[in-house]
């Protein structure tokens, strides 16, 4: 049994290649994902589907993660859902806008499974309250 076996991931690229290789390694780890390739795909999936996790990538079309952070911040039902941003650079302004609207950690493209696993591991919390 995986670590994060029964776990759901809304993974949001708008590139296709990007999305297979962050839901290989999410299902490497035990997760259920389904994908979306900008946020406004994103928020309605996420509006109609419970889920313990949100992987968006802040540099997308029509709705970026960083405009879904924002809503998924301002909704009161949706405020406590674990956002990790990805991105191809490490650029401060795009870390501390993330951590201004609430992003709960980033991760650097390409990324591995390890990589992955570590910031999981600072983010998903069990349901007694403590990190796995």
């Amino acid at each position: 049994m995986a670590k994060y076996d029964k776990l759901t991931c809304l993974v949001v690229d708008d590139y296709s290649t990007a999305r297979r290789i962050i839901k290989n390694n999410l299902h490497e780890l035990g997760f259920t994902c389904l994908e979306a390739e900008d946020g406004e795909d994103a928020l309605g999936i996420i509006l109609q589907t419970p889920l313990n996790l949100v992987l968006a990538d802040v540099k997308m079309p029509n709705k970026n993660g960083l405009e879904l952070l924002e809503d998924i911040r301002d909704d009161d039902n949706l405020k406590d859902l674990p956002v990790i941003l990805t991105m191809i650079e490490p650029l401060d302004e795009l870390i501390s806008t993330g951590r201004e609207l609430g992003m709960n950690d980033y991760l650097i493209k390409p990324f591995d499974v390890f990589s992955l696993a570590k910031v999981l591991d600072k983010v998903i919390v069990t349901e007694g309250g403590e990190s796995l």
